[in-house]
């Protein structure tokens, strides 16, 4: 399954930079700052909206989240060149042929710029920590780069109602720019909450490597580290899925490629993909995630989004092991 070819319209791409699902739908936002919500089926825009500023740049991440126990759905953008957060509602989005010139509902925004309580230089994405009950929001990690790479973590103000938070606080950061072995990121690009073991994975793209940690920012462990084109090895880890079973999947923007990790072992279970412009072939992937039963790889540099089946056990870099993409 492909869908998505370069161009302005609703369902073209002019170099996406993020995916993110809802359902039966996908959602993207591309370098013309235009969210769109997608049929993967048709590869038909159904609606969507512009961002209300893009000439600094435009955003590197979306987060798609639903309460577990039910309730609106909202989609969070780290608005990455305009250093701070935007929360819309979904349901505000405008038709497809109205792309250009809607805005989107928006319900909160925070943030501005800088390295302070509740600052961002450059944010790039937002995890979404769910309260026990499942009814609303518990935290938002807020993960940057920039100089001042780290984790902010912000709650729901109190009075908010469950499901419907539109104000929030700082309450922590961890983190800093570096390489070491300790809590240092250096371009930190996408995050994962595990809410099995209430683990945060993050990819550091530029240390070419995972991390996980504990919910309060404490390091569990280091995978991978020191580019490279080898099994286990990475190159610029951009896009993040966790895909169950303690596995995650990393698209690699200068590898061309995905690979799957057993996050307990801290191994390689296999790649998918080389360079090119053919099915199958990847160019500087920014995203992935999961749709139903596939694996939806979002191939930037190709305008366009490919889906494999969900891996089950090893993949080879031929493109078909156990489980591999069909």
């Amino acid at each position: 399954m492909t869908f998505g070819e370069v161009g302005d319209s609703p369902g073209q791409f002019s170099y996406p930079r993020c995916i993110d699902t809802q359902g039966r739908f996908v959602w993207v936002i591309d370098k013309l700052a235009r969210v769109q919500k997608i049929d993967p089926s048709t590869g038909r825009c159904v609606g969507g909206w512009r961002m209300p500023d893009w000439q600094n740049g435009k955003p590197t991440g979306i987060t798609v989240w639903t309460p577990p126990a039910g309730g609106a759905t909202r989609i969070i953008v780290p608005d990455t060149h305009y250093h701070r957060v935007m929360i819309y509602d979904p349901d505000g989005m405008g038709a497809p042929d109205d792309l250009m010139e809607s805005r989107g509902r928006l319900i909160a925004s925070f943030g501005s710029y800088g390295e302070g309580e509740g600052q961002f230089i450059y944010p790039t994405d937002v995890a979404v920590l769910p309260t026990p009950d499942g009814a609303g929001m518990k935290r938002l990690y807020v993960l940057e780069y920039g100089g001042h790479d780290r984790i902010s973590v912000f709650e729901p103000a109190a009075g908010g109602t469950p499901g419907d938070e539109t104000r929030f606080v700082y309450r922590f950061s961890f983190g800093k720019f570096g390489s070491g072995l300790g809590v240092e990121f250096n371009r930190p690009q996408s995050m994962e909450i595990d809410p099995q073991r209430n683990e945060l994975i993050v990819t550091d793209a530029c240390n070419h490597r995972l991390g996980r940690f504990t919910l309060d920012g404490e390091l569990i462990a280091w995978i991978g580290g020191g580019i490279g084109k080898g099994v286990g090895q990475m190159q610029y880890p951009y896009g993040l899925v966790l895909l169950g079973g303690r596995r995650a999947m990393v698209a690699e923007f200068g590898g061309n490629r995905v690979q799957v990790f057993d996050l307990d072992a801290g191994k390689s279970l296999g790649v998918y993909g080389q360079a090119g412009r053919s099915e199958g072939q990847l160019a500087s992937p920014w995203g992935v995630a999961v749709w139903e039963k596939s694996v939806l790889v979002l191939d930037s540099g190709n305008n366009r989004v490919q889906g494999f089946s969900k891996p089950g056990g090893m993949w080879s870099a031929a493109g078909r092991g156990s489980g591999g993409p069909g």
